[in-house]
């Protein structure tokens, strides 16, 4: 007996230490553990081989077969007394909750898993634990608290060298920095986690990292190591007999050769990846490949262009499409139908697709708002419940109450009405702590030019120190051998040096106090100020940071390379202060950047010059600032004020400002606008009610 219990915990051990970089042999191995342990009714090992046979199932994607098999592991850990074996159970349950899109209690379920685990020595499990609880934020859309938990499985696998956990969160961080378009970012996570898994041989991991990789540079339209990665993703993929990544991988080559105009190699690779997602029952990323297929095909200049054979593919994607009911791809699909319909005269047809695409977008974006206001929900509430374990219980009941009876009740105004107004309050915190941490980025570019300003004043206090020190020297000297006269002259230069100690003292004073005003959050109160006198301080600071952050930035001396006009009948108005200051500074800020960059090209015969105006008008004041740098294409200048869009290269801008800039005013019940004209400048003006 005691031979077959050495025999079982033998393959449980190996399955277990296999189960991620050879899922496949981590399978057969817990497979055996179980049928043998079952034969001679030992918990133990019945127990181990259940938990490593579940998760074997869960990364093939069985979920209702993992999920069995969890629910028969957890009594016999429970019954053993086994708190690392519960805790990696609801850890699995929490998986497959998310898997199955009910993120509620996924985190419910990962959460207790955590407090388990947290009562063992089992760093390996705890850093698994916050992974997954980064994943489920992440699905959320929560990606703050997404990143907490993925910094926090970091820290722990670094810190006793649990590669697991480590290369997983690696990998997904870079995946969220690849989604908020931070490339640079995105990259170095990505090139970390593969590093891991090559490292350890999970050829696997490494086939993925390597893909994402890729479609990180084609992103950035670095197409040759587009390839390369992809290219290497797809060999390692055929070597383990991942159909599925290959499939992706090829997909994504097929992209990278569409973009950079190389269409007949895009076909061969669309047709193969074609071919492998219908073969493995793909039938989301078979619907996917058809549409682009469909796309390349209609292309006028390419040499195999037929229309014909877009119309078929389109119509098979919109199917597929149908069948899986992937509302974002059937939203796309009915407008390439409607885009090549209406090419080819068929207007009935192309205006029948059109209004299927509208409808579907109506639905997508009314869904992807009563998703977020449910996750909002879920977030806020399962958070609470770390806190407050009996609220918790009482909370998760009232929201799952919530969520059936808003399924079942549509028309029940009260309670939408419930919904909205909790969604609400949260979206109304997270714009407000995305406003002030963007005032904060700026605040950390303009603490350059204020240390700057500080150096001088604590300069001439070091100094007048020193010289003091001396001359107390000097007339102590002066009154040991009774010269009181000389002791007196150089006592009036002490009393003088001091006068100066203290009059540079009060100006580096002011100035930190000038420091500590701008790194406040908003009040969002409105007080009186002075509009003129807040433009001014604005532009000078921003200078300033400017001159201490790039030494070789040169916007002509202030006296000269920058102009007012202020019109001094304006007197003070009603404004949130900082939040005024802010729209300016960004102004200023972007004046600055597009004169700089014109004359790093055009040195000479070019003057950099920066304008800012204030004017009064009936029953409004105008504040304009403009600049003689390179000016706004026509091509995107409805797009400057939308988040995310800059035109400065990655790492210099977030792409915030004028976004920001755009909802403060709006929300001064003010307005904002652009004039530019490429080659010959920009200028911004914003215009804001007197009362």
């Amino acid at each position: 007996m005691q031979f077959q219990k050495d025999k079982i915990d033998l393959l449980n051990q190996q399955a277990w230490d296999v189960r991620v970089i050879d899922s496949t042999r981590a399978f057969e191995l817990s497979k055996e553990a179980v049928r043998l342990a079952g034969d001679i009714a030992y918990t133990k090992g019945l127990a181990e081989g259940l938990r490593t046979f579940c998760f074997s199932h869960i990364r093939l994607s069985k979920n209702n077969e993992a999920l069995q098999l969890a629910q028969e592991a957890m009594p016999l850990f429970e019954s053993l007394g086994d708190l690392r074996g519960q805790g990696t159970i609801y850890q699995y349950y929490g998986i497959i909750h998310r898997s199955l899109g009910n993120y509620k209690a996924s985190l419910e379920f990962l959460y207790k898993g955590l407090a388990f685990i947290e009562q063992e020595d089992y760093t390996e499990g705890e850093a698994l634990a916050h992974y997954h609880l980064g994943v489920t934020y992440k699905y959320l859309g929560s990606y703050e608290k997404a990143l907490d938990h993925f910094l926090k499985s970091l820290s722990i696998a670094e810190k006793y060298d649990h590669w697991i956990p480590l290369s997983y969160s690696l990998n997904i961080i870079g995946l969220i920095y690849f989604e908020t378009e931070d490339y640079e970012n995105a990259l170095n996570y990505l090139n970390q986690s593969l590093e891991q898994r090559r490292r350890l041989g999970d050829k696997w991991g490494e086939a993925g990292s390597l893909d994402n990789i890729g479609v990180c540079y084609l992103k950035t339209q670095q197409y040759e190591k587009a390839v390369d990665f992809c290219l290497q993703s797809l060999n390692i993929s055929a070597s383990i007999n991942d159909q599925k990544g290959q499939g992706n991988s090829l997909f994504h080559l097929g992209n990278i050769y569409e973009q950079s105009g190389q269409y007949d190699k895009a076909l061969y690779h669309y047709e193969e990846a074609l071919q492998i997602r219908s073969r493995v029952s793909d039938k989301r990323g078979e619907a996917e490949t058809s549409l682009f297929l469909a796309d390349l095909y209609s292309k006028e200049n390419f040499s195999r262009c037929d229309i014909g054979k877009a119309i078929a593919l389109m119509n098979s994607a919109l199917l597929l499409g149908e069948d899986v009911k992937a509302n974002d791809l059937l939203s796309k699909i009915h407008y390439g139908i409607y885009k090549i319909a209406k090419k080819n005269c068929q207007h009935e047809n192309a205006l029948a697709h059109l209004e299927k695409y509208i409808t579907i977008e109506k639905e997508i974006h009314t869904s992807a708002v009563n998703k977020k206001i449910l996750n909002l929900e879920i977030s806020h509430g399962v958070e609470k419940s770390r806190q407050e374990a009996e609220m918790y219980k009482l909370r998760n009941i009232e929201l799952g109450n919530l969520y059936e009876e808003i399924k079942k009740q549509k028309e029940e105004t009260e309670i939408q009405k419930k919904n909205a107004e909790e969604a609400l309050i949260e979206l109304r915190a997270t714009q407000a702590q995305l406003i002030q941490s963007e005032k904060m980025a700026s605040l950390g570019q303009l603490t350059a030019g204020i240390a700057h300003e500080i150096q001088n004043p604590l300069n001439f206090v070091n100094n007048f120190s020193e010289i003091s020190n001396e001359l107390i020297e000097e007339m102590t000297g002066e009154l040991a051998i009774g010269n009181t006269q000389s002791a007196i002259e150089i006592a009036l230069n002490i009393r003088e040096n001091g006068e100066k100690i203290n009059h540079h003292g009060k100006r580096a004073e002011a100035i930190v106090k000038g420091m500590l005003q701008h790194s406040r959050a908003s009040s969002g109160t409105k007080e009186p100020t002075d509009i003129n006198a807040l433009t001014d301080e604005y532009l000078r600071l921003t200078y300033h940071g400017l001159r201490a952050k790039d030494k070789t930035f040169n916007a002509v001396p202030i006296a000269t390379g920058i102009k007012t006009d202020f019109d001094s009948s304006i007197g003070k108005i009603n404004i949130v202060r900082q939040d005024i200051g802010r729209v300016i500074l960004n102004l200023i800020n972007n004046a600055f950047y597009a004169v700089g960059e014109r004359q790093k090209v055009e040195s000479l015969g070019y003057e950099p010059t920066v304008t800012v105006n204030t004017r009064k008008l009936q029953d409004k004041i105008e504040i304009s600032v403009k600049d003689n740098g390179n000016g706004i294409p026509d091509s995107i200048k409805e797009k400057i004020f939308q988040p995310f869009f800059t035109t400065k290269p990655t790492g210099q801008g977030t792409g915030l400002g004028l976004s920001l800039a755009y909802d403060i005013v709006k929300a001064h019940g003010g307005e904002i606008k652009v004039e530019s004209k490429e080659g010959d400048g920009s200028q911004f003006t914003i215009t804001l009610p007197l009362v």
